[in-house]
């Protein structure tokens, strides 16, 4: 009788000790970015060194799962793509505090980024990889969607603004669409100077200009310039003349912390 009650009692030792996430731990990510992110889209690096417990959490469920390792539990392109973005700028987090919350830039002292993008890895559905692998190869390469440049966040003063919530698979299409007006409705990306015919670009057009005008030449667009994606996602009432000068802005590789 007492061997039955032992049995009983016992915890199945074959039941993991935590059930994984069925795809992406959404409400655990917004209880971070809640919590440390401001409406301009700055983070309090030092408040989320404080408090670490719901950022391992997603980190955890990023480590374990992914549209990889799971493909059956990502029932479309959306909740794999919602899923690489949410999770690139989760492991961006994580890597500043493995960095120290008191880091400057995540660019390093040559300003290449080496170190933060290639160099650190981290594990996502079981594999081992590095922040610039995630971004070409699993997300640019995978989806050829431009419009996750206005989504993925570097840590940087001159990346998107992070926004305080996921992005959701559910509606992903439009938020990714307002990511991106918004984007190019800042002056920090795009500045138009109508006197001289020049538009300064964010140097993100520059790194990823085939990017772009991939999209763009997918759409039936011949011989088309930055300009013409651009103008995609601005008012209608203020489009850029495509003969207009590009000139690509300085980046600005400053932390995106909040101001003390």
């Amino acid at each position: 009788m007492l061997v039955l009650l032992l049995v009983a009692v016992m915890p199945d030792a074959s039941l993991p000790a935590e059930i994984e996430p069925t795809t992406f731990p959404y409400a655990d990510w917004a209880e971070v970015l809640e919590q440390v992110v401001d409406e301009e889209g700055f983070v309090d690096y030092q408040a989320l060194a404080r408090d670490t417990r719901a950022l391992e959490r997603v980190i955890a469920a990023i480590e374990a799962v992914s549209p990889r390792s799971h493909p059956d539990r990502f029932e479309t392109s959306d909740h794999e793509l919602a899923y690489y973005i949410n999770a690139y700028n989760a492991l961006v987090f994580r890597g500043v505090l493995d960095k120290g919350p008191e880091l400057e830039t995540v660019w390093g002292r040559t300003g290449t980024g080496f170190g933060f993008f290639v160099r650190q890895k981290f594990t996502v559905g079981g594999e081992k990889i590095s922040l610039k692998k995630l971004e070409d190869d699993w997300v640019r390469e995978g989806f050829g969607d431009p419009r996750i440049h206005a989504a993925l966040n570097c840590a940087s003063v001159g990346c998107p603004r992070l926004p305080r919530a996921p992005f959701s698979p559910d509606t992903l299409d439009t938020e990714l669409d307002e990511a991106m007006i918004e984007f190019v409705a800042s002056p920090l990306h795009v500045r138009v100077d109508r006197g001289g015919r020049v538009v300064h670009l964010s140097k993100i057009f520059d790194w990823f200009t085939r990017d772009f005008l991939d999209f763009e030449a997918a759409q039936g667009i011949e011989k088309p310039n930055l300009i013409d994606y651009v103008n995609r996602y601005r008012s209608s009432d203020t489009p850029i003349p495509r003969d207009f000068r590009i000139k690509f802005q300085k980046y600005d590789k400053r932390l995106n912390r909040q101001s003390p």
